[in-house]
């Protein structure tokens, strides 16, 4: 289904044309006809020689309403721009011609209307200031017809010219994902909440679930019309009437998107290639209050020009836009801009990246990276987009990319083939073998790199402030590197896989780290196990350990991370020998009689109930033991040797 949308000043005709090419009038509200003037958009359709139908629609010329002109002209295929013989080219004449050009709708006819109302002479001339005026804009080389809607002068030629342009096919994103702006609601009795747009990406299918962005509110498609047709599905480009259930008209506005659940994600700051109108009166300035407008949808938001202080007539830049609300637009949309007072259309382009970070102004490397997303090949913009945040998985990267989960594998494999890109959830061995899946994790080689070489810099900084500790606790390297679980599973493996990371329990090193005591520490070190040894089974508390011996917390910690000592609670460590030979005394009692109590364990070692709770407790955490009531009894997992117990 084809796209035809109408352009051009008040009252030159374009619905009185539209009404004599289709014979349905598009001027739907009371008011409208009281005043003979369209004010919202209007909706017909014809069959055209050749047999195709095309959706029209007519979209208001008044100044007043140019926000709902912008509202149905995004989505169409090819333009009808209107100019009536009597009066020729107007303001609003060349504000639609400009927002034509800014969107780039390059195909289209021009209807001169009205042409029984003046002589030849007179439509010769108008015809010149046409060509004139369209020459610099994407609609340069459009056919003229002359037509009368009241007597049916042109109406067959006008016909053919829009059937010749419309059979050539117009090249669509097809991402397989619908997205459809709406551009009406309305209730309708015994059906419910009826929304219409024209769908510019994906099919929809009765039954199918949707959701309505930016509100994130679910429906169901409950039904499907095109030209007053049911239907069971609608192909991109299609004019349609959607039938929502379980969302009321009070949940769902002009501008919203319907699409799948879950693919699209609305946003308040998008980057942007920016075109000033060529005859504007003034530069547009940095930080310039303006009116957004993208697909039915419009916003208030501010324009940070990246690349210079001003924006001269006709002059491109790349700018950032913030918006004042979230819309749900996609990378490659069209959008166009208009200063609120006094209203007027300044610029227009396409959105370049539509969940950008901040970015400083007159940025080199932020201009270079803008320049692939927009010019570069897809591989290469998905490389891009990659970079910009990672590590990603590939749902979430075609997401970004506005494009389905299939298109963003057939751009990586080749990426992951040349070594560009580096699939984290696989063995490094088999890189190369194994297709992506949408939850396949992946980075860019240089991002790979530069994730490496943090892991050494914070490890390597670690190791000099606290050179006694065997690592840094890995869920401090993680939140270190602001990585989610997932992701830092996987680049840990890979890292200990290369040797760049080893670990010692739950801390991380270089391989090449280890604790070593200066003189005085390992002298100090030395006469604190025998002071434990000789205080057999019941040792003084860390502080007082201290306090003998004039050693730190981490002196002790890293006699324990080197197994000379052993802590079972949290203030009380043991000399490795006594603990081995502790360890054995309640292992052999359990042995003898099955199962023990504390009580049995303070007589069998002779010290108090404090040291026979605190080393049952530690065995239960070591798995050795278990306790059932008041007793412990041997763990399912038995009893390892004793000189490897709680190494």
């Amino acid at each position: 289904m084809r796209v035809i949308g109408t352009a051009g000043h008040v009252d030159h005709g374009k619905s009185t044309l539209i009404r004599a090419l289709t014979g349905i009038d598009p001027d739907r509200l009371r008011e409208e006809k009281e005043r003979g003037m369209t004010i919202d958009l209007g909706f017909a359709w014809l069959r055209l020689p050749s047999g195709q139908e095309a959706s029209v629609i007519d979209v208001p010329g008044h100044e007043r309403f140019i926000k709902n002109m912008l509202a149905g002209v995004g989505g169409i295929d090819i333009a009808l721009l209107v100019i009536a013989a009597d009066e020729g080219v107007m303001p609003q004449t060349r504000e639609h011609l400009a927002i034509l050009d800014l969107l780039g709708i390059g195909r289209g006819v021009v209807a001169i209307t009205k042409c029984d109302l003046v002589e030849d002479e007179w439509l010769e001339l108008v015809c010149v200031e046409v060509e004139e005026t369209v020459a610099p804009t994407t609609l340069a080389g459009a056919r003229l017809v002359a037509v009368s809607s009241t007597t049916g002068r042109g109406l067959d030629d006008l016909r053919q010219e829009l059937d010749s342009l419309l059979a050539t096919e117009r090249q669509r994103r097809q991402t397989g994902l619908p997205r459809l702006p709406v551009d009406r609601v309305f209730t309708m009795s015994g059906f419910g909440t009826i929304v219409t747009g024209t769908l510019i990406d994906g099919e929809l299918q009765v039954g199918a679930e949707v959701e309505i962005l930016p509100s994130g509110r679910r429906a169901r498609i409950r039904g499907l019309q095109s030209h007053r047709k049911q239907v069971d599905r609608a192909p991109a480009g299609s004019r349609v009437a959607i039938n929502l259930s379980s969302i009321g008209t009070d949940e769902i506005e002009r501008g919203d998107v319907v699409t799948a659940p879950g693919w699209l994600k609305a946003t308040r700051v998008v980057d942007v290639q920016l075109r000033a109108v060529a005859d504007a009166e003034r530069p547009l300035p940095h930080n310039a209050r303006v009116t957004f407008h993208a697909g039915a949808a419009e916003a208030m938001g501010r324009v940070s020009l990246l690349d210079r202080p001003e924006l001269g007539p006709g002059e491109t830049s790349w700018a950032q836009i913030r918006l004042d609300r979230p819309l749900a637009v996609a990378r490659s949309d069209p959008f166009i801009l208009r200063l609120p007072s006094p209203s007027a259309t300044v610029g227009g382009g396409t959105i370049v990246d539509d969940h950008p970070k901040r970015h400083r102004r007159m940025q080199e490397r932020v201009l270079r990276q803008l320049a692939v997303l927009q010019r570069g090949t897809p591989e290469e913009i998905a490389l891009q987009t990659l970079q910009e945040r990672e590590p990603a998985d590939v749902a979430e990267l075609a997401r970004r990319s506005s494009k389905s989960v299939a298109e963003m594998q057939g751009l990586l494999a080749p990426l992951v083939q040349e070594g560009a890109v580096v699939v984290l959830d696989r063995q490094a061995s088999d890189e190369a073998q194994k297709e992506l899946t949408g939850s396949s994790l992946v980075i860019s080689s240089g991002g790979w790199s530069h994730l490496a070489e943090r892991v050494v810099t914070e490890l390597r900084g670690y190791h000099v402030a606290h050179r006694l500790r065997s690592g840094m606790p890995i869920e401090e390297l993680r939140k270190r590197l602001g990585l989610d679980a997932r992701a830092f599973s996987h680049i840990e493996r890979r890292l200990l896989e290369n040797g760049t990371l080893a670990e010692d329990g739950p801390r991380a090193r270089l391989p090449e780290f280890s604790v070593t005591l200066s003189v005085d520490e390992e002298r100090a070190a030395q006469a604190l196990v025998s002071t434990l040894e000789g205080f057999g089974v019941a040792p003084p508390n860390r502080a007082e350990i201290r306090a003998a011996h004039g050693v730190s917390d981490e002196v002790i910690q890293a006699l324990i991370d080197r197994g000379t000592l052993v802590e079972v609670a949290q203030d009380l460590v043991y000399a490795r020998s006594t603990y081995d030979e502790v360890v054995a005394r309640i292992l052999a009692a359990l042995a003898s009689s099955g199962r023990v109590t504390v009580a049995q364990v303070r007589d069998v070692l002779g010290t108090s109930r404090r040291y026979a709770l605190a080393l049952l407790e530690h065995l239960d955490d070591q798995k050795i033991t278990r306790r059932v009531g008041d007793e412990r009894i041997l763990s399912a997992r038995g009893a390892p040797a004793a000189t490897t117990i709680g190494a």
